[in-house]
């Protein structure tokens, strides 16, 4: 990461590094790298090894950038920016030399050698110049030539010659600026650019991959007018360096170069303008040609990688996948990944002969991370990977099929998570970012650092607009971070020091603080606490259920398939596991492929599972596995045949209760584009939502589709939803809006939040790790944290969930009954839930209430436990009725006491008016009024 220093130059802003800080081993293995990854280069053992390969070659000259070649590239980038430049260029230039042409024949004709001939001009400056005017546009006309011998016609010979001449000096002059023209609106100039963003290759995602960083951009412009009351333009502010925010990425300060060879200059353009325009971006604040800058060439070619700057870029990201298609099905599929695997190669060799600095060392780039896409998993892909000097990885592989694969698989089991998910990556609204502790303002002087040496949970507290989620510590290894309580949902005491990287969700880099609502939130803490202690069977019966609460007997149908379950069959177990555990004995997942029975079989096998029947297959009874009370009671089933095939999905549907279902693009024998995939989708789905109809069930279906553009969620026809909830067999159904997984979405997402923050990818792959020890973002029954049909404030509920026993968990939101979910919500709102409203809970489980083996374990222990919570719940009832009977007693005896007094009170009263009476002569006049005796003495 980077900052701007005082001086406005990027500086590098974590200490320590991401392998020192999250563990280079499980991150890589979490990213699905090899199970070996350690095994990463040096980057001074990588630079000899590049060198010594090279050391016959002479020295590239082409990485030279002359005077010449910036001022022709800033000259580009202007008429790239705007195609009237140059006529704007020429009108300036030519009324430069004009001017300077007039003044200096105005000098020249009031020298005193020349005024006794009275030449025009000499009088004034005006005139100097309306000569030169003259003569350039008419030439003027000269009548001192006589009309003899032949002079005028020679006169005129002259001047049609000197037109001709001229004509061809303009010919030639022509031609090397239409030659330069040419060149670039081909692209095929340099790159004079320096700490800038490199995208290399084109593929589906990347014009999305350029949106998200045209959002850091703008929220960082935006910040900084926001610090001068938006009274100012950033374009005016960014003059002045030492005034700018800290930006807590270059991404959002540096400049954007692409290249590839599959698309022209102008094609780039136009499609950049397009998307730019869709999503809002204002050209004023990022212009193309000038912030965005395009580039024709091949990236697996080491010049053209010169060409574009990648040896002086801090950020490159490798997107080839299409390429990589081409030659897996050139070489009919023995060859994956080999066009990104090409330009690694050829970029490793561009960084080592063509150093950054002339510092000693490696020459890279400190702030250089390269971040690769990878079109299918590699197992030596970490041969090629290289690290810093510090111990920081340079390449940072990531294979983004199992976060879309376990992203889908998460919505079948909870449905409305995609958008979530999606959302809390998305940079242009609350997103997961992260702040270096010592640049975070908070406190009540809204300074920066003030959070340091204060503790982790008194700091979030004063934050309104944005939820801390985590904390990570530079130099502390994941298995200590762990231990102590880093990472996500850390723990409250955990004391800040100056370089932590505090990872919240949020709208802006800086998030917005106040901080009087400390007092606040102690307030909702008391609630809360209050509210639990009324209400104790909630907690009681959330810790003996653990992540099972929500369990349902649901059936699940699967169409399509994906080639790498059958490379790396545990991810498939791993997809299941993500079913089975929210489902009841009873649940069947179906699966409808062109995979043979023989080779699913053979894959069953492999993930543990046993046939029980035809085509049917579930854990063994006896199995010692961890897993086996998921899978207890739960089938998985095969059919071959395609899904788009309506004779094939009619008899699944007939003679199945289908509640959800997962749709692919994908299929086992064909490599479809992405647009061919989404109309199979679209097809597919409508073929459900027919069958539906036919068979007409009642029975809600859950659409859990894929797309790679935008307009196919919008396009698809689901099985209609005719309300909410519904009413079957006596069983309630929520009727859930289908979930469509933007593939290109979430892959452009995932790399630019991995280009920007590359030290908490650990942390955010967490999400979508399989461990059961990691942090889960899970969508739970408001039920099982506060009572419903009860009106609270929201700040009341997020309390509820951070101080439920057993876990440290965090509440971002609400996923209500309707489907639809509040991201962030105000802490003063108030709510009220219902039996179907979920809340959004980033949870993890506290030490001791689930252990590494899962949740099998987690039950053992809970098991144990049954007296101790029948028994605290008990006690706390016993107190409660001691409390109450002690309470009714003393009333009672306060009471008597009272009465008793009064009693006393009044007798010694009576015996005192009695004696007065006696002894006190009676006044015969009086005021009856002021009497307070017996008025019928």
């Amino acid at each position: 990461m980077t900052k701007i220093a005082p001086d406005g130059r990027l500086e590098p802003e974590d200490g320590g590094g991401l392998l020192s800080a999250v563990g280079v081993p499980n991150v890589l293995e979490k990213i699905g790298l090899s199970d070996a990854p350690a095994r990463y280069q040096d980057a001074s053992v990588a630079k000899k090894e590049v060198l010594r390969s090279a050391r016959d070659l002479p020295r590239n000259m082409t990485s030279r950038i002359s005077r010449l070649d910036r001022l022709g590239y800033k000259l580009e980038n202007r008429i790239a920016a705007n195609p009237n430049y140059p006529f704007k260029l020429v009108v300036i230039f030519t009324s430069v030399v004009l001017v300077l042409v007039g003044l200096l024949y105005h000098y020249l004709a009031a020298r005193p050698a020349v005024a006794q001939f009275d030449v025009f001009g000499s009088n004034s400056w005006a005139d100097g110049i309306y000569l030169a005017l003259s003569l350039v546009i008419a030439a003027g006309v000269d009548d001192s030539v006589p009309d003899k011998m032949g002079l005028r016609f020679v006169y005129v010979s002259l001047i049609i010659f000197g037109l001709v001449i001229f004509a061809v000096v303009v010919g030639f002059i022509t031609k090397q600026i239409d030659d330069f023209l040419v060149t670039i609106a081909e692209g095929h100039t340099k790159v004079a650019e320096d700490k800038h963003t490199l995208i290399l290759g084109w593929n589906e995602a990347t014009l999305r991959v350029v949106v998200q960083i045209c959002f850091l951009r703008r929220q960082y412009q935006q910040t900084n007018e926001r610090r001068f009351l938006n009274m100012f333009p950033f374009a005016w502010i960014k003059r002045f360096t030492f005034l700018l925010e800290t930006p807590s990425t270059s991404l959002a300060v540096s400049n954007v170069v692409l290249m590839t060879n599959q698309l022209s200059k102008a094609e780039m353009h136009e499609q950049l303008e397009q998307i730019l325009a869709e999503r809002g971006i204002d050209p004023k604040r990022t212009r193309i040609g000038r912030d965005i800058i395009c580039r024709v060439g091949d990236p697996t070619n080491v010049n053209d990688l010169i060409r574009v700057g990648a040896h002086k870029a801090s950020a490159i990201l490798i997107m080839m996948s299409k390429m990589d298609q081409v030659e897996e099905e050139e070489s009919d599929g023995t060859i994956h990944n080999g066009a990104t695997l090409r330009v690694l190669l050829a970029l490793r060799h561009v960084l080592f002969t063509n150093s950054y600095t002339h510092a000693k060392g490696t020459g890279l780039n400190p702030d250089l991370r390269v971040v690769v896409q990878m079109s299918n998993p590699s197992e030596y892909v970490d041969a090629a990977c290289f690290a810093h000097d510090n111990g920081n990885p340079a390449v940072i592989p990531v294979d983004l099929t199992k976060f879309s694969n376990a992203l889908m698989f998460n919505c079948a089991a909870q449905p409305g998570l995609s958008a979530i998910l999606l959302d809390l990556l998305d940079f242009e609204g609350p997103a997961i970012r992260r702040r270096i502790a010592k640049n975070l303002r908070s406190g009540r002087f809204n300074v920066k650092g003030d959070c340091v040496g204060k503790t982790y949970g008194e700091t979030l507290k004063q934050f309104t607009t944005a939820a801390f989620i985590g904390i990570l510590r530079p130099g502390m290894s994941e298995k200590d971070m762990r231990s102590q309580g880093f990472g996500l949902c850390p723990r409250m005491d955990i004391v800040i020091e100056p370089d932590d990287l505090l990872i919240f969700i949020g709208p802006r880099v800086n998030p917005v603080h106040h901080y009087k609502n400390l007092g606040v939130f102690e307030e909702y803490a008391g609630e809360a606490l209050k509210m639990h202690s009324m209400h104790p069977k909630i907690e009681a019966k959330r810790m003996e259920n653990g992540p099972v609460n929500s369990k349902k007997k649901r059936n699940l149908l699967v169409c399509g398939w994906r080639s790498v379950w059958e490379q790396y069959p545990q991810r498939l177990r791993s997809r299941l596991n993500e079913i089975v555990r929210q489902r009841l004995p009873g649940s069947i997942v179906i699966f409808v492929n062109a995979v043979t029975c023989e080779d699913f079989e053979n894959l069953m096998e492999k993930i543990e599972l046993k046939p029980v029947g035809d085509n049917q297959y579930c854990v063994d009874n006896v199995s010692s596995s961890t897993e086996a009370l998921w899978w207890k009671g739960i089938v998985v089933k095969h059919i071959q045949g395609d899904a788009a095939q309506l004779e094939t999905l009619r008899p699944v549907i007939t003679d199945n209760t289908v509640d959800a279902a997962i749709v692919l693009g994908t299929q086992a024998n064909h490599n479809l584009a992405g647009r061919h995939r989404d109309t199979r989708v679209m097809n597919i789905i409508l073929m459900l939502r027919k069958l539906w109809n036919e068979k007409d069930e009642g029975v809600p279906m859950h659409i859990v589709g894929e797309n790679t553009e935008d307009m196919t969620a919008r396009l698809a026809l689901a099985p209609p939803r005719h309300g909410q909830n519904r009413i079957h067999n006596g069983e309630r159904f929520i009727e859930y809006e289908p979930d469509f997984v933007n593939q290109m979405a979430v892959i452009a997402r995932a790399l630019v939040q991995t280009l920007a923050y590359p030290l908490i990818d650990s942390a955010r792959s967490e999400l979508f790790d399989d461990d059961p020890d990691s942090t889960q973002l899970v969508t739970v029954h408001a039920s099982e944290y506060v009572p419903l049909d009860t009106k609270l404030r929201y700040g009341v509920v997020r309390a509820a969930v951070y101080r439920a026993r057993g876990e440290h968990s965090i509440c971002l939101g609400v996923l209500w009954a309707d489907g639809t979910s509040d991201l962030l919500k105000k802490h003063d709102e108030p709510v009220s839930f219902v039996e179907d409203d979920r809340l959004i809970v980033l949870r993890r489980w506290a030490k001791g209430f689930h252990g590494a083996d899962g949740v099998i374990e987690f039950q053992d222990e809970l098991a144990d436990k049954k007296e101790e919570l029948a028994e605290m719940v008990g006690v706390q009832s016993a107190r409660k009725e001691r409390k109450d009977k002690s309470s009714k007693k003393e009333k009672k005896e306060k009471k008597d006491k009272s009465d008793k007094k009064k009693k006393s009170e009044r007798e010694k009263l009576e015996k005192k008016d009695s004696a007065e009476r006696i002894d006190v002569v009676p006044s015969t006049a009086f005021d009856g009024d002021s009497f307070d005796g017996d008025p019928g003495q």
